[in-house]
Formats: C-alpha cells, structure tokens, sequence
C-alpha cells in the first residue's frame, strides 16, 4: 500500500473522532504555512495549481483531508530544526490532528476496524530519525494522544447520540468543562512556538501533569460508554472519586466537581421528591416509581374506599436497580419523605415544606443532614396528625385489651353472654345476634372507641388461618387461578362457635395506615387461641362450681385431679402467651409510643410486638402444635360433658371412664411437650426461650396423681 495512503487513511479515522471546528482550523494554519513557504519571491507565476504538490529542497507535501501537510526529511535538518518540527508534530498530536512523524503503534488500516475503547489503548510512538535525546522527551508524553482521542471520541459520540440519558450527558458537559483548560494549554503551546518562546523541555514539563488527568478522565470515558443505568453510572463515578490517592489532591479535586456536576440532576429528582413529594422522571431514571400514572397531581384526593394501608403500599415502588450507591444508607428516608408527603396531602394537612438545595458533593456529608431533615419534617407531621387528631396511643391500647383479653371482665362477660350460641355450629350463628351481645357487654365500658370493635365468624380454625399467613407466594397467574377456591368456605363448617368467633378492630383512614387489616389480623389469630382457652378453663371452672345433681365429684379424688391438672394447664397455657410473651412486649411498645419522635419509630415497633407475640407465642412454625393445643382443649370440653351429662352406670365404670379421659390427656399433653422440646433445640434463639418458659410451666402436669 502507498504510504501517502496509508496516512490518508490515518488521518481519516482519527479525524473521525476529533471536532470538525478544531480540525478545520488546524489544518487551514497547516496549509497556509504551507502557501507562504513554497510561493517563490516576487513570483507571479499564474500556471502554479493550488491542487499541484509542490515540492522544495527537502519538503515533500502530502494531501490530508484536502489540505497539504509538510513531510520533512529529517536527516538533512539540523537539531533545531528537528526541535521545531517535533515540538510542531507533537502539538497537533496533543489535539488529536494526524502528524507526520507522529505514528500509531499498530498497522495504520487496522484503526478503522477498531472501536473508540481501543483506541484509546493504542500507543504512539516518534519517527526513529529524531535525536535520541528529542525521543527519550517526548516518549514520556506520547501515551497523551491515545488518551485525548478517547474522551473526545465519547464527548462527540454522546452528543449525537438522541437517545442518550441526562446523567451522560451531564458528564459530557464536564469533561467539556475540565478539558477547556487543556484546550488554553494547546492554544498558548501553539502561540509559544511561533514566538520562539518554546523548547521540547518546556514543552513536555507544561504537557506532563494532564498525563495522569487525561489517563483517569479516558477511564472513565471508557466505562461509560456501556450501556449504564444512571444509578450505576453515578455509582460509577464515585468510585472514580474514592479510588483517588489523598497523595494526587489536584486530581480528586477534578475527580470531585465532575461527580458533583454530574449528580445535581439527579438530586434535583430527589429534592423535588422529598420535598414537594412531587415524581418528575421523564427519563425513568429515580430509584422510585409510582404506579398510578396520571395526568393528576400527587395530591389529588382519593375516595375514602380507595384510601387506605394496601393502596399506599402499593402505590409507590422502591427500585434498586435505579438506586445510586451514595444513597443507599438512606434509601428508606428518601423514599417515605415523599410517600408521607402524599398521604399528609390525603388527610388535607396543611404545613410548610422544607426548601433546602439537595446536592451530592463527594466527601462530604451535607446531603445526609438534608435527608435527614426532609424525612423527619413528614414523617413527624404524620405522628403528630395520627396521636393528637387520631388517638392512636389509645387505640393501640385497645389492641391489648381486646385482642389479648386484658380488658377486666371483657372476656368473661362475653362468654358469658355468647355462652348458648358458642356451644351451637356456626352454621346456625347469625352475626348480627352475636354483634348485639358484644355491644351489651361493652355497653357499661368508658372506652370511647368501643364502636370501632366488631364480632365476626372465621371460616376456618386457627391453625388453617395460620398456615394461611405462611403459606409461600405463588405467581400471580396461580394465585388468581385459586383465589376464588381460597376464599369460598365449605359447604358445612364443622366449627363449634367457640372455635369461631373473632374480633375485628375496624380501623379508619388515616389511622388504618398503621392498624392496617394484615396487622390486625395476626392479633385475631392471637385472640382465637386466648378466647378458646379462656372458655376451656371456664367450662373446668363451671363444671367444678356446679356438678351435675347427684354424682358426688368432689368427693372423688381422681375426678378432682385430673380436672385441677386440666385447669392449670389450660391457666398456664393461657398465660404463657399473655404474661411470658405479649405483656413484657407490649410494655415496651408503649414506651416506645409515648416516646416517638416520628411515624416509622411507632409502626416498626408495633409491627416487631404483634409479629413475635405471634411466632413466640403460638411458634408458628411448627404447624403441628397449634393443632394440638386445640386437640389438648377439645380433650378438657369432652370430659366436661362427660361429667355433666355421665351415662348411667356404677361408680367403677364412671371410675374407669375418667382414667381414660386422663390416659388421653396425659398423652395428648406429652406429645405437646415432647414437640416443644424438640423445638427449644432446633429455633432461633426468641423461639428457644420462649419454649423453655412454656415448658417449665407444664411439665408439672403431665403425670397422673396417685388414685385413692
């Protein structure tokens, strides 16, 4: 191949990635020098063509890209000269202009198959012909001209691009920002050389420090040009910034103002969201997203159907792809300040937002106070709007009175009440009737939300309704497919209403965005099993107060034991989940309220209580042991019957009949405990404790009493 064409191609594809605007006015000085030289002395000589290569003494003319660039042949040029030519090469290399004696260290056709990335990793090396002493000076600098044509590449490449993001472009504009001083320096290098004013030494002293610039700056080039979210090219950059030597501080500095500049329109999203509680993401670029969308503001009111806990928390979703590493401490905090904003908004609170700029300068931490001061505003306005206007201190009391039976007289009088219909199948239940007697006996109550608690008749026993809680989420096309089968109870419920009867706690908006149903109902699952032992041991304890006409019990001693062991046990039992796991729990959720400095200290606390009153007290997952706990009650209510209805027979066969009901107790009561044992050595740690407690409480139990 010629080697005029060789550099054509050359200057071809490195002209490909350089400014049109700088090329152009570097090559018309190039051809005007070229002019001036070559046109004789007082010539006016008309048959000299502008297109012709003229040639004199030792320089030979190339065309490059329309323009004519000097050869020069350096064996006949003295060592200035040689200085002058190198110091003129080197410049225009230094601004990406194609030089003569200025060459890739790869074959010249090879560089239009490659891409930008590899560009920049080409080395360039100098015409052997020079000076030794010229070379050792400029090889140092060399790796600069790989370097520049990388991020220069990746700033027009971007700028074309009609498709590219606001963050990479925001990195454009500061690598444009950075590089103009470079570009003075090329500028002042050229003016130096045509005054005279400039040696290869200064030269390469003025060039060196925007080597380890410009190698830092075409890294990051490089990484950028993969196709990145804007939450990882900004988790990008500022690891750029941290990887920096505190020993370099000129670099981290220029490292610092690109990250910053190239931040602020993403925190601006951020501001705008923690602040206004206002979603403006054309781009898709904010880690959240709401799914509503809508040509309405945020702050358009909802109807009070559609308002509540499960809208709210579906509402807005928190996307971690999206989400920068800087702002991953406080992801939380930025994505409740704005939802809390909205829901502020919902409840027609009025309050003076915060507006303070929201920038990410590396290093630093202002933006974390900022954060923080934009999370608290909202999140402590929603506590004061809930506790002052809300009473929600008092209904969360009432959570503890209902739900885990601590109003005095609430539970016994309710049984009481209900006591003919919770002997009944629910079947034969009517709602509305037991609703009736619940208002009756909350009726003499100073509770001034006693309203809000409502009866209602479970489909299913308790530890169905627990496995429910834990049942693993299926896809969304199996759960629709089963919803319906899920929800519709069986054609006859083999339920007694003891085994049925709940309590709801019918929570309004706003107050429901803490009481929410899912909540609630992990302490309705609490209530069932406390009601159904409480009526157990209130049946034990009728049975002994009024024995049937005629049979003499008390006067037996092994009726008497056996129904004394089943009393305490089911008294235990009974306060094992009350006294060992709900009240030291609930204590601590009450401090925790009266002491809350805003939303979220309250909800996470209350939403840790019922959750390990829950696995603590009922141990969930062992599903086998809520089914024997109400096997062990159904054992103690068929005795019950047993005694108040006894079959006609002699004292031996009643005798004999009550040690059977003890042999099943006894059993039932072992395989309780022998679960549970296995459970204290195989839980976690609550688990194990917890288990511990209950079986010091009914291991005195288990064995039969001596019989007279």
């Amino acid at each position: 191949m010629d080697p005029g064409d060789l550099d054509n191609d050359f200057a071809d594809t490195v002209r490909f990635h350089l400014s049109r605007d700088e090329l152009d006015r570097q090559m018309r000085k190039i051809h005007d020098r070229g002019d001036s030289l070559n046109r004789p002395s007082g010539s006016g000589n008309s048959s000299s063509s502008v297109n012709a290569l003229p040639q004199q003494e030792s320089w030979i003319f190339e065309s490059v890209g329309g323009y004519y660039l000097p050869n020069e042949d350096l064996a006949k040029m003295p060592l200035q000269h040689q200085e002058q030519l190198l110091m003129r090469d080197l410049i225009y290399a230094f601004s990406g202009v194609p030089s003569s004696h200025v060459k890739p260290d790869i074959q010249i056709d090879q560089i239009s198959e490659m891409n930008s990335v590899d560009i920049s990793r080409v080395r360039f090396r100098l015409d052997e012909v020079f000076n030794g002493a010229f070379r050792a000076l400029a090889n140092d600098v060399l790796p600069l001209v790989g370097y520049y044509i990388s991020v220069q590449s990746f700033i027009e490449q971007t700028n074309m691009s009609p498709s590219c993001g606001r963050t990479r472009l925001a990195l454009v504009t500061a690598f444009g920002d950075q590089m103009q001083e470079y570009y003075d320096l090329q500028s002042k290098l050229e003016t130096d050389l045509q005054e005279k004013k400039l040696n290869l030494k200064e030269l390469v002293r003025q060039v060196r420090p925007w080597l380890s610039i410009l190698k830092v700056f075409s890294s990051m080039a490089c990484s950028s040009r993969s196709k990145l979210t804007s939450a990882q090219l900004l988790t990008l950059l500022d690891q750029f910034h941290r990887d920096q030597k505190a020993t370099e501080p000129e670099m981290k500095e220029r490292i610092t103002k690109i990250v910053s500049s190239v931040t602020r329109v993403y925190m601006k999203i951020v501001q705008l969201w923690m602040q206004k509680g206002v979603l403006y993401d054309t781009q898709h670029e904010f880690f959240v997203e709401d799914t509503e969308r809508s040509n309405a503001m945020s702050s358009t009111l909802l109807s009070p159907e559609k308002c509540c806990h499960a809208y709210w928390a579906q509402r807005y979703r928190l996307l971690p792809d999206r989400l920068p590493a800087f702002l991953l401490s406080q992801a939380d905090e930025v994505f409740l300040a704005g939802k809390y904003l909205n829901i502020l908004r919902q409840c027609n609170v009025t309050m003076k937002l915060l507006q303070q700029p929201l920038a990410y300068n590396p290093g630093e931490t202002a933006h974390e106070e900022i954060i923080k001061d934009s999370y608290d505003l909202p999140a402590r306005k929603l506590l004061s709007v809930l506790s002052k206007d809300h009473n929600l201190s008092l209904h969360i009391g009432n959570l503890r009175s209902y739900f885990l039976l601590q109003e005095e007289g609430f539970a016994e009088t309710l049984l009481d009440k209900c006591q003919e219909h919770l002997q009944c199948n629910v079947d034969r239940l009517i709602p509305e009737k037991l609703q009736t007697l619940l208002t009756e006996t909350l009726q003499k109550s100073s509770d001034l939300f006693k309203d809000m608690l409502r009866c209602q008749l479970k489909d299913c026993d308790v530890a169905t309704q627990l496995a429910r809680r834990h049942k693993p989420e299926r896809s969304e096309a199996e759960s629709q497919e089963s919803s319906s089968e899920a929800e519709e109870p069986p054609e006859v419920l083999n339920l007694y209403g003891y085994e049925s009867l709940a309590l709801r706690y019918e929570a309004k908006w706003p107050l429901s965005f803490v009481l929410y149903p899912q909540l609630l109902e992990q302490l309705q699952i609490l209530q069932r099993v406390l009601l159904f032992l409480h009526y157990v041991r209130r049946s034990l304890t009728l049975m002994w107060q009024t024995p049937s006409e005629g049979s003499g019990l008390k006067s037996t001693k092994r009726f008497g034991n056996l129904r004394q062991r089943m009393l305490m046990c089911m008294l235990n039992l009974e306060h094992h989940i009350v006294l060992d796991i709900a009240e030291p729990r609930w204590k601590s959720l009450t401090v925790t309220v009266d002491k809350a400095q805003n939303i979220d200290e309250v909800l996470n606390k209350l939403e840790i209580t019922v959750d390990e009153c829950l696995r603590f007290g009922l141990l969930p997952t062992a599903d086998t042991y809520t089914k024997a706990l109400f096997t062990l009650g159904h054992v103690c209510l068929n005795f019950c019957r047993f005694v108040e209805s006894p079959p006609d027979g002699t004292w031996q066969e009643f005798e004999q009949v009550v040690g059977e009901y003890e042999e099943e107790f006894d059993s039932f009561l072992g395989g309780i405990l022998e679960l549970v044992g296995e459970l204290a050595k195989t839980s976690g740690s609550g688990e194990r404790e917890s288990c511990k407690q209950l079986l010091k409480r009914l291991e005195g139990f288990c064995k039969c009493s001596e019989m007279d």
